[in-house]
């Protein structure tokens, strides 16, 4: 069989070839100009973006005996018995992850090359190692032979232990960008002789998230078909719909045109379109729209349109759960515009005289009561709280860094889980979907919250949901909310310390309450299943 698919006929030989990594790329080609070699590189990033192509290309750079401007020449006795030579070591760990593959590379990694002028050694999806093979591994990668190098590839770096990070030098492998993908794939396309229009590359380019691979394997599949590739087959055969589509069901929103979203939701379920897909696209078009009523004045509409996407891109995180989401997606769609338009300027009405009503009676109260001042916290006060606030995440993290460990970590995770799915109250249950324990010691844990504008909002209400936690798992757990920026800037600082040996010790906490009084009435009826 002489077919090749086309990921694997066109990957890259050269550094050149590869696409869209030119920073990391550089930095791989000077090292090889100026043979300045580490023992160990650990390249990190999403799948299909030249990680492993690129370790191979390098580990052939540092081998040939004649490179060019960096790049393997391709010609020499070492680049021609590259593939065969037993000094090039290649292991997937997702299938070989045990400690004894990595007792067999250290028994092995003292013999010096056969041919080559070092062993390299290519471990793929590292972070999949057991701890014990971790371990096994510690010692050689500090101080491994001068003729071995390690080249560690992983889709996900935050699983990999930092005492294996410290230990290499890391390199980051983004998602390529969907003109690169696309520029790429016309290359590949005329080669190939493939008839492709330039609207379907544009859709497998953005379709496939920045992976190279994905996009030449949905090419490939095309590609089989005797009919031109038209973005129409492109939407059909890979379960997506087009943006005017998408735009189309953006206007019944705006429209207020219930049958026709219930007919598009039909629509979508019966054709089993790509749920995630759907979503990116709908939120891209909203986000669209947005700028425009922004740029317009019209801050109502703008406002409904980020409300709209933080809506849709939380049922993302329902995928997996047995509902249906077409369904959720319906509700999302339908309650805002579930009204004609007498019914809502009959409810604009009453919205209207209940807020004078509102009005006149906290007038006439402030007037009756003119003698009972009422203390509001003044911005001295905000200040001190927020001050306050920013300080306990500091100390928390701080002392959660002192005893974490994995164990704590996957307990903590599974019972932060259970417990949003416990809690009835939608206001809270919806202020703690998006988050998730990154970091959790016996005693404390951190909750990383995708949106941050809602950090503060936790934090201020952190007793309360102490309280309701502690009670449904039966623990005596602290708890502290950061934002994602937040959370990177003390993973940095921690892997910064570790490195200069700076020791976590515990910090005495401050006597402070933090607690929201707007939100008592809230925390105080809440049940948890």
């Amino acid at each position: 069989m002489n077919y090749k698919v086309l990921y694997r006929k066109y990957r890259p030989s050269n550094f050149d070839e590869v696409v869209g990594q030119n920073n990391t790329i550089s930095l791989l080609k000077d090292s090889v100009i100026n043979e300045k070699i580490s023992h160990a590189y650990i390249f990190s990033g999403p799948r299909g973006t030249g990680k492993t192509s690129s370790a191979k290309i390098f580990a052939k750079a540092i081998n040939c005996l004649e490179p060019i401007n960096g790049n393997p020449c391709g010609k020499c006795a070492n680049c021609l018995g590259f593939t065969d030579s037993n000094d090039i070591y290649e292991i997937d760990a997702a299938s070989n992850n045990g400690v004894d593959q990595i007792r067999e590379i250290v028994d092995n990694i003292k013999l010096t090359p056969i041919n080559m002028k070092y062993k390299v050694y290519i471990i793929d999806e590292v972070h999949m190692l057991s701890t014990s093979a971790f371990n096994a591994l510690l010692l050689t990668l500090e101080e491994p032979p001068k003729h071995a190098v390690f080249i560690l590839a992983t889709t996900d770096i935050e699983d990999v232990p930092i005492t294996v990070l410290s230990r290499c030098q890391r390199l980051d492998f983004h998602k390529i960008s969907e003109r690169d993908i696309s520029e790429n794939l016309k290359k590949i396309s005329e080669k190939e002789n493939i008839d492709i229009e330039l609207p379907a590359i544009e859709e497998i380019s953005n379709y496939c998230e920045g992976g190279m691979r994905d996009a030449l394997s949905i090419l490939d599949q095309l590609s089989k078909s005797q009919l031109k590739i038209t973005q129409e087959l492109v939407l059909e055969s890979i379960g997506i719909i087009s943006d005017k589509k998408i735009n189309e069901l953006i206007d019944y929103y705006d429209n207020n045109d219930i049958n026709n979203i219930i007919d598009f939701v039909d629509f979508l379920r019966i054709n089993a379109i790509d749920f995630k897909s759907l979503i990116k696209r709908l939120v891209k078009q909203l986000r669209n729209r947005a700028v425009k009523a922004l740029s317009s004045g019209d801050l109502n509409k703008y406002s409904t349109y980020k409300d709209l996407c933080f809506e849709l891109s939380s049922l993302l995180y329902r995928m997996n759960v047995n509902v249906d989401v077409y369904t959720l997606l319906e509700f999302k769609l339908i309650p805002t515009v579930g009204k004609n338009k007498n019914e809502a300027n009959l409810e604009q009405n009453r919205q209207n005289f209940t807020e004078n009503h509102q009005n006149f009676v906290q007038n006439h109260q402030n007037f009756s009561n003119n003698e009972q001042k009422v203390d509001l916290p003044t911005e001295n006060d905000k200040m001190y709280a927020q001050n306050v606030g920013d300080g306990l995440i500091d100390i928390r993290i701080n002392n959660c860094f002192v005893d974490a460990n994995k164990s704590n970590l996957s307990e903590s995770k599974t019972l932060w889980k259970s417990f949003i799915g416990s809690i009835e109250s939608k206001k809270i249950k919806g202020l703690l979907l998006d988050t998730e324990i990154v970091l959790a010691s016996p005693k404390i844990s951190v909750i990383k919250v995708e949106f941050s504008n809602y950090v503060n909002e936790i934090n201020n209400n952190i007793t309360q949901i102490e309280e309701l936690f502690n009670k449904k798992n039966n623990t005596e757990i602290k708890l502290i909310a950061v934002s994602q920026d937040v959370w990177l800037k003390k993973m940095e600082e921690y892997k910064n310390n570790i490195k200069n040996n700076k020791k976590y010790i515990i910090i005495k906490e401050p006597e402070v309450n933090l607690s929201n009084n707007l939100m008592n009435d809230v925390f105080s009826s809440i049940e948890v299943k």
